[in-house]
């Protein structure tokens, strides 16, 4: 045992990976019900190593939170901007009400307790669950923007990670518990009032039946028109649905594709797109189901779809026509990471990745039509890559002295102003920063599991400590940030926004970037209409919550 601890003391790139492999493996226990996640199984693990005096290399955190910052960015670009468009006043108040909340309870309650520097930033950024916070505090700490109260910088550092230990398990688990439990205590019946919103917008059944729904991949299958139910007659909604969906159509030796006005014959064979339900209405009101290679389009495949172009942005779903236009069908839309609900009412916005299955002839057509085909561009363009977060970096290193105090952006902020602008240009540029989701994604996702690797190693040398000392009284201050910017944001968008209650709760676990609550709240609703207000705020919370861990350094 001896030898293998010396071993990993020598080789920190080995325990490095190995609090990745354990961490993430932890991450997938759920306690009552809700999955722990590998950022936090991560960071227990990395307590635990840390604990026991291992030392990971400062390279790794580095490499680490300038990755994860600058694909922030890049991914909240372009939901950013489109955000302002609709209800972007309301979100942008929520997520700054929240921000603000925070940071002044954080300042209050260090001033209160007379906590030693760094420990409010890391109770902010752990009370929210907010790495961006965290980053942007101690970036400005190692930048020198501000002072450490007589403290190394290596202290200040480790009471900013062990502090954000320590909040951030109410952070995670206590939001969900209170979003459960805020309905009840301020008579909220989120299901009914998610249901008043989808009548309100023209959209029939539950929002969770639509996702549901659209995430069924549709396949291909030929059938024999043997029986006259949809012959020489009117058609009704639902099997203008079959006739929007046939690809091809065989009579005799002739092979076609049908008008949208197609009347099918006795004899007839047809291919038709659609899913298990589709398929179920076709053979029951068709006929019965023949492999026919002449009708079979073999080169049916899915295919993610970025929407740039302005035509298209505004557009609801109901208003796209996939099926009787293209006959291909919606399987998935992803806005700032986020899956959403495949509702009829959904705006498209500008950077939505739709996920869409049909012939590749009419996908390319489709793609045109709404922006670019990543499938197309599978490739990232590293070059953009590099120097976009070169820029950023370099855009960090600008600071102004105002009364003694160095006020800049720092290596943070620089990277995510590069990764928000770069991510615009590119939903606009197709051509330029090409950053395909799944490669995005991966960078984005290792580089937080670095950072928070790194973060909890060094918390873990004195989180022992630190619950000694100050344990009970971090953990109240957490609960009061946590619950603070959440109660004020209710009372504001309730009764002075007037916003519906599905709606709002789901704005407020975007605000606080809280994806495990927003799970809780669509449950509640019986609906994912929440998820509309979560994107909402979202998309500003991420560039507030990281600008409130520069501020909360310099107050």
């Amino acid at each position: 045992m001896e030898n293998i601890l010396h071993f990993l003391g020598q080789n920190p790139v080995v325990p490095l990976f190995l609090i990745l492999g354990i961490g993430l493996i932890v991450g997938k226990i759920r306690i009552a019900g809700v999955q722990l996640g590998g950022v936090t199984g991560v960071l227990f693990v990395g307590l635990v190593f840390g604990h026991y005096g291992f030392r990971l290399s400062t390279g790794s955190l580095n490499l680490g939170f300038i990755l994860f910052i600058f694909c922030v960015g890049v991914q909240a670009g372009p939901s950013f901007v489109a955000a302002f468009k609709k209800d972007g006043f309301r979100y942008a108040a929520l997520a700054s009400i929240t921000a603000l909340i925070a940071t002044l309870v954080a300042v209050v309650l260090a001033k209160s307790f007379q906590f030693p520097m760094g420990m409010e930033a890391g109770a902010l950024a752990g009370a929210l669950t907010s790495t961006p916070t965290l980053v942007a505090a101690q970036d400005a700490v190692n930048a020198g923007l501000t002072s450490t109260g007589g403290l190394t910088t290596e202290q200040v550092l480790g009471n900013l990670s062990s502090t954000y230990a320590i909040t951030y398990v109410f952070g995670l688990a206590g939001l969900v518990i209170f979003m459960g439990f805020m309905p009840k205590l301020f008579r909220v019946n989120l299901a009914e009032e998610a249901q008043v919103y989808e009548s309100q917008s023209g959209s029939a059944g539950s929002g969770v039946e639509k996702a549901l729904q659209m995430s069924e991949v549709p396949t291909t299958r030929a059938y024999r028109v043997e029986k006259d139910d949809l012959i020489d007659r009117d058609w009704t909604e639902d099997e203008l649905k079959i006739r929007a969906a046939t690809q091809r159509v065989k009579r005799g030796n002739d092979v076609f594709a049908p008008e949208y006005d197609y009347q099918p014959q006795i004899g007839d064979i047809v291919s038709i797109v659609g899913t298990r339900e589709g398929h179920e209405f076709a053979l029951e009101h068709i006929g019965p189901e023949v492999v026919d290679y002449d009708v079979l389009d073999r080169t049916t495949l899915s295919r993610t779809i970025m929407v740039s172009n302005k035509s298209t942005i505004g557009k609801t779903l109901a208003d796209m026509h996939f099926v009787s236009k293209y006959q291909s069908q919606l399987t998935g839309i992803i806005r700032s990471g986020v899956d959403m609900p495949g509702r009829p009412d959904l705006e498209l916005q500008l950077g939505d990745v739709l996920t869409i299955t049909g012939p590749r002839t009419q996908l390319d057509a489709l793609a045109e039509d709404v922006g670019y085909s990543e499938g197309i561009m599978e490739q990232t363009d590293v070059v953009s890559f590099a120097f976009g977060i070169a820029i950023g970096v370099v855009i960090g290193l600008f600071s102004v002295s105002i009364g003694g105090i160095k006020i800049g952006l720092g290596t943070a902020g620089g990277c995510l102003l590069a990764g928000l602008v770069f991510g615009i240009i590119h939903s606009r540029r197709p051509t330029f920063a090409r950053f395909p989701v799944t490669a995005r994604n991966i960078l984005m996702e290792l580089g937080l599991l670095l950072f928070m690797a790194n973060v909890a190693v060094s918390a873990g040398a004195g989180i022992v400590d630190t619950i000694k000392t100050a344990g009970l009284t971090l953990a109240f201050c957490g609960v009061l940030i946590t619950l603070s910017p959440a109660v004020v944001c209710f009372f504001v968008g309730r009764y002075g926004f007037k916003m519906n209650g599905a709606i709002l709760l789901g704005a407020i676990t975007g605000a606080m970037t809280s994806t495990p609550s927003l799970t809780q709240v669509t449950k509640l609703a019986k609906s994912s209409v929440p998820t509309i207000g979560y994107v909402g705020t979202y998309a500003f919370a991420n560039v507030l919550l990281a600008i409130a861990g520069t501020v909360i350094m310099l107050l």
